[in-house]
């Protein structure tokens, strides 16, 4: 059958000093394999030697997990060894070539074993071409590395023993060319403990053997052995591997109680299998045949049970996986096995063994487990506390001997600001598995932000940005106990800590990582877990350094889809809700509370098909028409008697019908109230409670058209005149009040009792008198639409802004608000088919100016900026009301 075949690398092109060419001379868990030296030249050889001429049937070649050759061609000869006495002369037989994956899809973290089967031909010397290295960010030094080389081969079997019975038995199991061993594979080899993996070899020719003589018996046992063998050998090889790592970090206590307890679980194994008695060592040994039952066994001799044997092939090293391919039969994961009967954990005459194992079993009552069952079994969380469990005192024994560090490579790259921060120590707590770990280490977080000293410690921005990514980690933790301990340290960092110490872009940053995932948490299915997100939420929208940046307020307030689940869009709107009722509605048309955005929200809520989100929204549209019923309005269907037919609609309609009439009466009673002030002191006169009809009469308020953006003019106009023509038809909300003629009875209320009645009144954005605008414009209404020169009409939607808003106006308010992007460099609203022809011309905003949206130019940002720029000395060229205004002035002079 073929075997491995070994061999010593006789010559390579070069190699690094630190993973030398004779580490391929071995095969274990340690190994660390060849590397070429760095920023060498391609390609580079690695010639090896077979110590017996064979026939050669598989070669194995395991690649490094990020140094990987591009391509591997294979050469053989068949040269006497004794008459080579130089490499160079050797001659050389092509074999073919294999190729090797870059690995980005795995994220360089597994290694690929290749398995080439080679032409049938007879060999003493194989070389390795390697081809140029796959480029990564992780390969800096263009190096190519091998972890092991595997050879396997047919070699002619020596009759060593006198008897030609056995003779022809062993000659009938070593040349069965159909058999393939999996104990002579590289994916055996580079996890089990060398010296458990020579045992195992040795078993599995006796028990061939046992087979050709019919023991039976026998073969059973040594296939049950061979099986608890690869478990304990490849926890063998993990404690390796930690008495290595132990050695590098001049840990030596460890390093010495890792390789006694080595010596310990190699010893009680050995004696609990009956290992020497299995391999006869001595010759025949009777006992072996002896077919006992389960309660007569000793219990060195029970086999592992198949979950202690899946525990123990999950405890591997850390070292990267191997990452087996489909077209090898050798890429078959180790708990399948062969067609062919290798012994293997997997194979179905192995799962009804057990299964006729464990009705033996209850059928003679429980048996003992064993020393070595007690030392794998992992306890349940009931028995935590008891003191008579072995996995608890191996636990508390490791714990005496911890390592530096329990972090992986890639987590101390992931975590690296953090361990610089607050220590190796504390960050390793909330990369633990355990939730105990985890809450210490929030506590210990907390602690820190509580006791932060600048001078002492790290600057804010840093300390913040490491905590943020703490906290981000703990919050998709499932223990509830960590979650909830995570969001009280979320809310102390963002009430206590943030406050005058960090700064806003980095106190936006951690909002930004943090609020995505609350988000998601407030809908989640548990209502412990949705409320605390919730209550986390709104405390991180209340801090001041928050609010300012209006970023929660943005993320709440965006309308939802039909396809939002239910759970998630109804915290949303309840959120939006709590936060109309905290902070009010806002002018600002960067906080997301705007009369349009919140109307907007609730119009796309009013369609969700959860009636939960819909009653929300419906007090959400309730809320923003006490404040501005126009766009309310104008977000929902016409107010007639086919949208009234809607349950919904009508219920929504009926409660603004309420605020209407309320808004009436209102501004009746303030006409009431001014006309009795305005009558002579003695009379009689006093004027009866508002009728019904006069009620109705009255025109809705609904229906007052403001030429200008309310959420712009709401902040900026102070004082109202109520004019009420003697027919009782109009009234008007402008902020300035026009005589219509002497025979109009005009009442204002002056917004200051020392001012004069007959005090000349004048345009709140120019502060032009409103003689001279009467003489240019028809009203005050024709001077804002038309001749104005602070104001603009937008030319997408024709709507009258700010020269100064026109901006904003454009990225945030425009009907056609999608067409325009914001340049990042001058900060203007450009076009988006125009922005490539922007770019080859902008010229940047510089720090402390402003930039003109009219004539692009930069100007000093200081107090009344915008009026000296449009109106001043020079005026804004391209302010083209100026120049009308001017023009006007010039034909009445005329």
């Amino acid at each position: 059958m073929p075997k491995k075949i070994d061999f010593t690398v006789i010559d390579v092109t070069s190699e690094d000093p630190k993973y030398r060419a004779t580490e391929l001379n071995t095969h274990g868990p340690t190994v660390k394999g060849w590397q070429s030296a760095k920023n060498c030249e391609y390609p580079q050889e690695v010639v090896i030697q077979l110590t017996k001429r064979c026939c050669l049937n598989k070669i194995q070649i395991l690649a490094h997990q990020y140094l990987i050759p591009s391509k591997i061609e294979l050469f053989s000869s068949n040269e006497d060894t004794n008459t080579i006495d130089d490499v160079a002369s050797i001659t050389w037989n092509y074999l073919g070539y294999i190729t090797l994956s870059d690995n980005q899809s795995t994220g360089f973290k597994s290694r690929e074993l290749k398995s080439a089967n080679v032409p049938t031909t007879t060999a003493s010397f194989v070389k390795l071409k390697l081809g140029k290295n796959h480029s990564n960010s992780h390969n800096n030094n263009n190096q190519v590395s091998l972890i092991a080389v595997n050879v396997l081969g047919t070699e002619i079997i020596v009759r060593r023993h006198s008897s030609p019975e056995n003779d022809e038995k062993i000659n009938d199991v070593g040349n069965d060319p159909e058999y393939w061993s999996p104990y002579e594979d590289l994916a055996f080899e580079m996890y089990v403990d060398i010296d458990v993996a020579k045992i195992i070899r040795e078993m599995e020719t006796k028990k061939r053997l046992a087979v050709i003589s019919e023991r039976f018996e026998y073969a059973r046992k040594l296939k049950l052995a061979m099986e608890s063998l690869r478990s304990a050998g490849e926890k063998l090889g993990k404690y390796e591997l930690e008495k290595r790592h132990a050695i590098e970090l001049e840990d030596y206590e460890r390093a010495r109680h890792k390789k006694n307890q080595m010596d310990e679980f190699r010893t009680s194994i050995y004696q609990e299998l009956c290992v020497e008695q299995l391999l006869e060592t001595d010759g025949y040994c009777p006992k072996n045949d002896e077919c006992l039952d389960e309660t007569e066994a000793p219990s060195g001799k029970n086999p592992l049970s198949p979950t202690l044997l899946r525990v123990a092939n999950d405890k591997r090293s850390n070292s990267p996986q191997i990452n087996q391919t489909q077209v090898s039969p050798l890429h078959v994961p180790r708990h399948q096995s062969p067609k062919k009967g290798s012994p293997s954990t997997g194979s179905p005459t192995n799962i009804q063994t057990r299964g006729s194992f464990r009705r033996r079993n209850k059928s003679a009552g429980a048996i003992v487990k064993s020393t070595y069952e007690m030392y794998e079994e992992k306890p349940l969380p009931a028995l935590r506390h008891s003191q008579t469990n072995e996995f608890l005192r191996e636990c508390q024994m490791d714990n005496d001997f911890k390592t530096t560090s329990k972090l992986t490579e890639r987590e101390k790259k992931q975590a690296a600001l953090p361990i610089v921060v607050f220590g190796n120590e504390l960050v390793e707590k909330f990369y633990s598995k355990h939730y105990c770990d985890k809450e210490d280490g929030l506590n210990r977080l907390k602690e820190e932000l509580l006791s932060y000293d600048n001078t002492k410690m790290h600057t804010a921005n840093k300390t913040a940005r490491a905590a943020v990514f703490l906290l981000h980690r703990t919050l998709r933790d499932k223990v509830f106990s960590v979650y909830n301990l995570a969001n009280e340290v979320i809310r102390l960092f963002f009430v206590q800590f943030v406050p005058g110490r960090v700064s806003p872009p980095e106190v936006a940053r951690s909002v930004d990582k943090l609020l995505p995932e609350l988000l998601t948490k407030s809908g989640d299915t548990s209502a412990r877990i949705h409320h605390m997100a919730v209550h986390t939420i709104l405390t991180m929208a209340d801090c001041k350094n928050v609010r300012d940046l209006h970023i929660i307020p943005v993320h709440l307030s965006r309308p939802v889809s039909s396809s939002t689940h239910p759970r998630l869009a109804l915290s949303r709107a309840e959120m939006v809700e709590q936060l109309i009722i905290n902070h009010g509605i806002s002018t600002d048309k960067q906080s997301g509370l705007t009369c349009r955005t919140l109307s907007e929200f609730g119009s796309s809520g009013l369609h969700h098909p959860a009636e939960a989100v819909r009653k929300v929204s419906e007090r959400i549209l309730v809320l923003v028409y006490k404040v501005n019923p126009r766009l309310v309005r104008k977000q929902l269907p016409p107010d007639d008697d086919i949208t009234r037919r809607n349950l919904l609609y009508r219920q929504l309609f009926h409660e603004f019908d309420k605020i209407d009439l309320q808004r009436k009466k209102e501004m009746l009673e303030k006409t009431r109230v001014i006309q009795q002030c305005s009558l002579p002191p003695n009379s009689d006169y006093l004027s009866p409670e508002p009728t019904p009809t006069e009620l109705n009469k009255c025109p809705s308020t609904s229906n007052i058209q403001n030429i200008f953006n309310y959420d712009q003019v709401n902040n900026q106009t102070k004082n109202y005149a109520i004019s009420k023509s003697l027919s009782g038809s109009n009234i008007q909300n402008n902020g300035n009040a026009k005589n219509e003629s002497s025979s109009s009875a005009s009442i204002s209320s002056p917004s200051n009792n020392s001012q004069k009645d007959d005090e000349e009144k004048q345009c709140i954005f120019c502060n032009q008198p409103e003689s001279s605008i009467l003489a240019v414009s028809n009203s005050m209404n024709s001077h804002y639409w038309r001749s104005c020169p602070m104001l603009v009409r937008c030319k997408e939607c024709s709507q009258v802004v700010e020269v100064s808003m026109l901006m904003e106006h454009l990225l945030m308010e425009c009907e056609r608000r999608e067409n325009y992007t914001q340049c990042s460099h001058c900060s203007e609203a450009v076009k988006i088919s125009e922005i490539k022809h922007h770019a080859s011309t902008c010229r940047g905003l510089v720090e402390g100016y402003n930039r003109c949206p009219l004539c692009h130019e930069n100007f000093e940002d200081e107090e009344l900026c915008w009026k000296k720029h449009l109106m001043g000395e020079k005026p804004c060229p391209k302010n083209t009301r100026i120049k009308m205004q001017a023009q006007k002035q010039v034909t009445i002079q005329i």
